[in-house]
C-alpha cells in the first residue's frame, strides 16, 4: 500500500516536466491527495465500524494500485489531478481498517503491533521512494542514435507508463490482505458495554484527550506535507547545483532538463526514504526504548527533539549529502516516531470505535494539513529554505506542547 502511496512523490519533478505543471500545480497535486485521503477516512471508518467490515480497505487498496499504475499515461493536470484523487482515496479507505485490524489483533501489546503495522508502512514507503525514480529513469533511457552519439537520451513519457508493471503484483497484494484480515472482528466482544459503564465525566475527558491528540497530528501531518515539499524544490536546487549553474535569482523551473529532473527525483527519492525511515524507526524506537518515560512524555519530548532536526536541516547540505539524509531521518522521529502513540491511545481511549479513533488520528489530520504544500511553497518563495524550515519546526515544537495537557486512558 505505502509502496503505491510514495510513488508520486519522489517523481514529482518528471511529472511536472511531462505535463508541463508549474511548481504551484505540483503542490497543488499532492495537497489533493492530502485532502481525499482525509475526506474518505472518517467515512469509511464509520461504515466499518457500523456493519463490522473489512471490505473497505481491500477495495481502496485496488483502487490505488490501478491509479498509481497509470500516471504515466495522464497527459494533462486534469487527468493527473483525476488518478491522484482516486488513489489517495483508496489509500484513505485503507488505513484505518488496516488498522483498527492490527489494534484488534494484537491484544493486550495494542501499541506494539501497532508500532510494527506503522513501520511496515514506512518500509514501503522507502521502497517507493528509491525504487520508482531508478525503474523510471531505466526504462525512460533511449539507446545512442548512431556510432558518432555520445549518449543516451531519456523519454521520461515511457518511463512513467512503465509504472504499470506494478499493477498486476499490487492486485494480488490486495488479494492476500482480503485473505487475512476479512474474518477479523473490528472490536472487542464487550466494547460498548465497558464504554456503557464510564461516567459522563470520564466520558468527556477521553473525547477531549481525543481531540488534542487529533489537534496535534494534524500539526505533525502539516510539518510533514511541508516537509515533503520543501525536500522536492531543496533536490531541484541540489540538482541545478550539481550541474554548476547559477541558481540565485534564476527560474530554477526553467533550467530542469530531463536529465536534471531525472537527477532531481533521484536526490528527492533518497531524502524523502531517509524521512521516512525515520518515522518508521522512530515509531518502534519510541514505543519500545521510551515507554517506561510514560506516552504523555512521548509526545511532549519526541517533537521538540524534532523541531530542532527541522530548524538546523538548511545547513546540512554543507556538512554534506549524508548529513541532509541524516537529520531528514531525524526530522521524521520527531513526527511520525509518535504517530503510533496516538493511534493506541485513540483506540483505547473509545474501545467502541476504533475505527472512528484511527480515522481521527490519520486521515482526519491529513484533511487539515492538505494546506502544507502550498504553505511549504509559499514559505520556501518568500523566505528562503532557512526561513520555511523554522517555520515548520515551530509548529511541530507547537505538538510537543499539546501534549502536556492530555489525560492517559488510565485516569481518564
Amino acid at each position: 500500500m505505502d509502496f503505491f502511496s510514495f510513488i508520486i512523490v519522489p517523481l514529482l519533478s518528471v511529472i511536472e516536466g511531462r505535463v508541463s505543471l508549474s511548481p504551484w500545480q505540483g503542490t497543488l497535486l499532492v495537497a489533493i491527495g492530502s485532502i481525499a485521503s482525509g475526506i474518505i477516512q472518517p467515512i469509511v471508518a464509520l461504515l466499518s465500524d457500523r456493519h463490522d467490515t473489512r471490505w473497505f480497505g481491500t477495495l481502496g487498496f485496488g483502487a490505488l494500485v490501478l491509479a498509481i499504475g497509470s500516471v504515466g499515461y495522464a497527459d494533462s493536470f486534469g487527468a493527473l489531478v483525476a488518478i491522484q484523487i482516486i488513489g489517495a482515496a483508496g489509500s484513505g479507505a485503507f488505513h484505518p481498517v488496516a488498522a483498527a485490524a492490527v489494534g484488534q489483533l494484537s491484544g493486550t501489546r495494542r501499541s506494539g503491533g501497532l508500532a510494527w503495522f506503522y513501520a511496515a508502512g514506512m518500509v514501503g514507503g522507502v521502497l517507493g521512494n528509491l525504487i520508482s525514480p531508478v525503474w523510471v529513469r531505466h526504462f525512460s533511457s533511449v539507446p545512442p542514435a548512431g556510432v558518432g552519439a555520445e549518449a543516451a537520451s531519456l523519454d521520461l513519457a515511457a518511463g512513467l507508463r512503465s509504472l504499470a508493471w506494478f499493477i498486476a503484483p499490487g492486485l494480488l497484494a490486495a488479494v492476500v490482505l482480503a485473505a487475512a484480515i476479512h474474518a477479523v472482528p473490528h472490536r472487542h466482544a464487550t466494547a460498548y458495554a465497558d464504554h456503557a459503564m464510564l461516567t459522563r465525566a470520564q466520558r468527556v475527558s477521553r473525547w477531549r484527550s481525543v481531540w488534542l491528540l487529533y489537534i496535534g497530528n494534524i500539526l505533525r501531518f502539516t510539518v510533514d506535507m511541508c516537509l515533503i515539499t520543501l525536500i522536492v524544490r531543496w533536490s531541484e536546487v541540489l540538482a541545478v547545483g550539481t550541474a554548476e549553474a547559477r541558481v540565485v535569482g534564476a527560474d530554477i523551473g526553467a533550467m530542469l532538463t530531463p536529465q536534471l529532473r531525472s537527477t532531481a527525483s533521484e536526490l528527492n527519492g533518497l531524502l524523502q526514504a531517509a524521512r521516512q525511515a525515520g518515522m518508521g524507526i522512530g515509531g518502534l524506537a519510541v514505543i519500545f526504548l521510551l515507554r517506561g518515560r510514560g506516552e504523555r512524555m512521548q509526545l511532549v519530548l519526541v517533537p521538540l527533539a524534532g523541531a530542532v532536526c527541522i530548524a538546523i536541516t538548511p545547513w546540512a547540505s554543507h556538512l554534506g549529502f549524508w548529513m541532509a539524509m541524516l537529520l531528514c531521518a531525524a526530522a521524521g522521529v520527531g513526527y511520525g516516531g509518535v504517530m503510533p502513540t496516538t493511534l493506541s491511545l485513540a483506540q483505547r481511549l473509545l474501545p467502541h470505535r476504533t475505527g472512528l479513533a484511527s480515522a481521527l488520528m490519520l486521515g482526519g489530520a491529513w484533511a487539515f494539513a492538505s494546506a502544507g504544500p502550498q504553505l511549504a511553497q509559499l514559505l520556501f518563495g518568500s523566505m528562503g529554505l532557512a526561513g520555511a524550515m523554522l517555520v515548520i519546526a515551530l509548529l511541530l515544537a507547537a505538538s510537543g506542547v499539546l501534549g502536556f495537557m492530555l489525560t492517559p486512558p488510565g485516569r481518564a
